[in-house]
């Protein structure tokens, strides 16, 4: 392995359903891109914590919860969320808010500009990162300059046979300032001090390395079928199994209907699982990526598979007006709107704080 130093730009998606049909603009307004989490429990009437569904519009989900905090008089840490979601758009999300006095549940309404809550009530256990069923998406696509037959054919083939599950370019900040950033932190360069930047860059450094394997796989057409020494995942779900356990026909069977996903690497500390044709592949990344592997290795990140494959839920679409494409579907935890898009589209984005 080689010792040289690196540096890195994020690397590009490649559309696995064919070149791109023209391109397409997100997010000229806020109501353009909506997104409402699925949650994986409702409030139980009792318990110490209040578990409350909210609405922002400009807000990101940390601004939120300290408008949120203010307004219910707790600290900002009394307040937990399942997820993030982007500032740019109409989102709703789930927070709870630890509260074992019983101050009272807050009440249905407007807190300030671009922040509501929707609905409330008491729980038992407090909410988890990741503890969310999926999101759903509502987005309305401007200036669309394909021609429609063809974007109707490939958002069909997109709801058959999925899409690349690529990390979105939020993940590594602009123009990827995450991965320098990173990689300054590990070589001693600068002091990295707040936990969740470290999880910020940490996570960038995964997702690169993930989207490297995930495009070698798409290139090789192989992205959405087994090779040697894969390991699967249910689909919605994190378990995991080796290709080789399942018999030929069943696995092909369960492959085509999107019930399992051929799955990438997540690098850290553990067994890789993977071997023979998948395992070279991921090492010839991975040896690309030796510094970004380093870090995460240093810092005890524990090894994790991802699904390659991302299914469309619930696709459907309609043209309200001539360029204009109106776009609904559910997604899993930690699948990105903008990756859907992406595999039809070249995105512009007309929003002022995209990141």
């Amino acid at each position: 392995m080689t010792a040289e130093r690196q540096s890195f730009r994020p690397v590009a998606p490649l559309p696995a359903h064919g070149e791109l049909l023209g391109s397409a603009v997100v997010k000229v307004h806020p109501e353009d891109f909506q997104v409402a989490e699925v949650p994986k429990v409702l409030p139980e009437g009792s318990g110490e914590h209040i578990l409350l569904e909210i609405r922002k519009s400009g807000l990101t989900t940390g601004e939120a919860v300290r408008q949120l905090a203010a307004h219910l008089g707790v600290a900002p840490r009394a307040v937990s969320h399942a997820g993030l979601k982007d500032r740019q758009g109409v989102t709703s999300q789930w927070l709870s808010v630890h509260d074992p006095g019983g101050q009272g549940v807050p009440r249905a309404g407007a807190i300030d500009t671009g922040l509501e809550i929707l609905r409330a009530g008491r729980h038992g256990r407090k909410l988890r990162t990741g503890a969310l069923a999926g999101n759903r998406f509502r987005l309305r696509l401007r200036a669309v300059d394909a021609p429609r037959d063809a974007v109707d054919r490939r958002l069909a083939r997109m709801a058959w046979h999925g899409v690349p599950n690529y990390f979105g370019s939020q993940r590594f900040g602009r123009a990827g300032a995450n991965l320098d950033k990173a990689l300054a932190w590990h070589r001693g360069e600068m002091a990295v001090r707040r936990r969740d930047v470290q999880g910020l860059l940490l996570s960038a450094a995964r997702s690169e390395v993930f989207n490297r394997v995930l495009r070698r796989r798409v290139e090789a057409g192989t992205w959405n079928r087994a090779i040697p020494g894969d390991w699967m995942v249910l689909d919605g779900r994190g378990s995991v199994f080796a290709a080789s356990d399942e018999a030929p026909a069943r696995l092909s069977r369960r492959l085509s209907v999107q019930a399992i996903h051929p799955t990438g690497p997540m690098p850290g500390v553990g067994d890789a699982l993977v071997s023979d044709r998948a395992r070279a592949i991921e090492q010839a990344v991975m040896d690309e990526c030796h510094e970004l592997v380093a870090l995460l290795t240093r810092r005890r990140v524990k090894v994790q598979r991802r699904a390659l494959r991302l299914r469309v839920a619930d696709l459907a679409w309609r043209w309200p007006a001539r360029g204009v494409l109106e776009l609904a579907f559910r997604l899993p935890p930690g699948a990105y709107a903008t990756t859907v898009v992406a595999e039809c589209f070249q995105i512009g984005d007309n929003s002022p704080n995209y990141r």
